[in-house]
């Protein structure tokens, strides 16, 4: 590969990594391992497969004995991989048809599966053929003796590879490993989803070219660009290396900012909350002073496996995330499939329009089996931390009226079985609906509290699909629309002494805190990265200014005319 080139990828995690490039194939060795008959290939193969299970499952039974339910269940999910007796079979007949051992046939079997989930029209069980790789390197690693990204990360360096599995990177030693660079990756992988959560500095989809890179050679990586640059020239190392160091001395100045409260410059409190998915998440969001979790998604709980998760797993979940913040409220929202999020556990039928279908609350209360173990999770949890449960997909007061009948059932089978439970949990809706918004004052005088999903929100009132970049245009959680329904959910909640948080991306967006605290929000939830530039802005910010700039953005006549009124 040429000098002083620079590849561009997908940005995967933020911040800059130098260093050396540690060119991880962990199948290589695969390619020349000795190949013996084909009934002892087969016996190693299946002492290989079990050893590797044992060592899984080890992993998975710490991860939960440390409360880190979410990344046992990657675990989890590995050894359902491992143990698909589709997978053994496949191997066992390219072994008996000819040349190939055991270590060759489990990667080409593996393989085989991979491909088959890439075809699949549906982003996360198609990210799961990283997962199938990992499990079977690791059985590959078992025949040949080869070493795995901990053997070999022996100084600091910038890992490139094809892909890398959860089991190589939580393996790596972290002040080892600098940043990564991954040919392929998607944003739901969990190689992705680790690093985030992390913070290590990563590019994903880079493609074949990254894979001839050097041992050795100097890489700089940038995370937020999506790019990385193989040895660079001796000005452009300068560059890096003070950008890098302006990248930690910015994050070194909000640190230190993270114990101011979150109030404007007149003194009115805004709570500052993260969205979160994981307790490693919830971690990062303690980390950037989050005084709670505003959205804790439960999605990744029920959609990497083949069956729905127990009330026991659910509860671990919940109380593992409440544990890195103690004391702090944690609102999670029922599961919330349909649309683009499927169940393998419980298949969904094809509909004409799935984001005006059957998903959020409208699968719940037709399926209370689903719900109900999760109810009963949420409120066992919520006897020894602040659960605040919050319904997706609400559209009438009937719907939040079903709800509370399911939960009042789940709380009276808690107390016949003589389970500790919350004594009076908090029940709230998501606005994500226009006739939610249009409906506020009928849903304020029964629920806890309101959060606003502005991402479904604008989708539906722009009858503008999110997810289609033909009309991406179209898409504008600033239109004036969007903003109008937003006041007047606000206006109904504070009627009735409700709580009205926002946890779409807008929530995230320093740009718009001022417009949105103006508009009548109490809380802003955001990812944890996005907690101290928002905590920023909140504090930069006057309530009768925002008032105003909140007037005037509802008389504007398009998302273009608020924008500049923001700038």
């Amino acid at each position: 590969m040429s000098k002083s080139q620079i590849i561009c990828g997908i940005a995967a995690a933020p911040g800059i990594a130098i260093g050396p490039a540690l060119v991880f194939n962990p199948t290589a060795a695969a390619d020349s391992a000795h190949v013996g008959a084909a009934e002892d290939e087969v016996a190693r193969l299946d002492a290989a497969i079990i050893e590797v299970d044992e060592a899984i499952a080890e992993i998975e039974e710490q991860l939960r004995a440390q409360g880190k339910a979410d990344e046992a269940e990657i675990f989890g999910a590995h050894r359902m991989f491992l143990g698909d007796p589709g997978l053994r079979d496949r191997a066992v007949a390219l072994i008996s048809a000819g040349d190939q051992g055991a270590a060759q046939a489990i990667i080409a079997a593996g393989e085989e599966q991979a491909a088959e989930l890439l075809t699949l029209d549906d982003e996360y069980l198609s990210a799961r053929a990283a997962d199938v790789r990992d499990v079977v390197g690791q059985v590959q690693r078992r025949l040949t003796g080869a070493e795995g990204l901990a053997d070999l990360l022996a100084a600091p360096a910038v890992v490139v590879a094809r892909d890398i599995g959860p089991s190589d990177l939580m393996s790596a030693p972290r002040e080892l490993l600098l940043g990564f660079a991954l040919a392929e990756g998607g944003p739901t992988t969990h190689s992705t989803i680790l690093a985030r959560a992390l913070g290590i500095p990563a590019v994903i989809g880079l493609g074949d070219d990254v894979l001839r890179v050097h041992q050795g050679v100097t890489l700089a990586l940038d995370g937020a660009a999506g790019s990385l640059q193989i040895d660079p020239p001796a000005d452009e190392l300068t560059r890096l290396r003070g950008a890098q160091a302006d990248l930690d001395a910015h994050t070194a100045a909000m640190r230190a900012e993270i114990g101011l409260p979150t109030m404007t410059r007149d003194g009115k409190p805004v709570a500052l909350v993260a969205n979160a998915s994981t307790p490693a998440e919830a971690l990062a969001a303690r980390e950037w002073g989050a005084a709670g979790v505003g959205l804790l998604r439960t999605e990744l709980l029920f959609l990497e496996r083949p069956d729905l998760p127990g009330e026991e797993e659910q509860l671990g979940l919940y109380a593992a995330v409440a544990a890195e913040l103690p004391g702090t409220p944690i609102t999670v929202r029922t599961l919330d499939v349909g649309g683009d999020k499927h169940l393998p556990a419980f298949p969904l039928p094809h509909e004409e329009n799935p984001f005006l279908g059957w998903r959020g609350l409208r699968i719940g209360l037709s399926q209370p089996e689903i719900l109900m173990p999760q109810l009963r999770a949420l409120l066992r949890a919520g006897a020894a931390a602040d659960i605040r449960i919050m319904l997706p997909m609400v559209s009438t007061l009937d719907e939040l009226r079903q709800a509370k009948d399911l939960l009042r059932q789940a709380q009276a089978q808690l107390a016949e079985e003589g389970v500790e439970q919350a004594a009076s949990p908090q029940l709230g809706v998501m606005i994500e609906v226009p006739a939610a918004a249009l409906n506020a004052e009928a849903l304020a005088r029964e629920a806890d509290f309101f959060s606003i999903g502005t991402n479904d929100l604008t989708q539906y009132t722009l009858a503008c699909d999110r997810g289609n970049s033909r009309i991406k245009d179209l898409y504008q959680p600033l239109d004036p629309a969007v903003l109008r329904l937003i006041a007047m959910a606000c206006a109904a909640a504070h009627r009735h002494g409700r709580h009205v948080a926002i946890c779409g991306e807008l929530g995230g967006d320093p740009a718009a805190t001022a417009l949105l605290i103006g508009l009548g929000v109490d809380e802003l939830s955001c990812g944890p990265n996005s907690l101290p530039l928002v905590r920023a802005a909140i504090r930069a910010a006057d309530m009768g200014e925002a008032a105003d700039l909140a007037r005037r953005a509802l008389e504007c006549a398009s998302a273009a005319e608020v924008r500049a009124l923001l700038r």
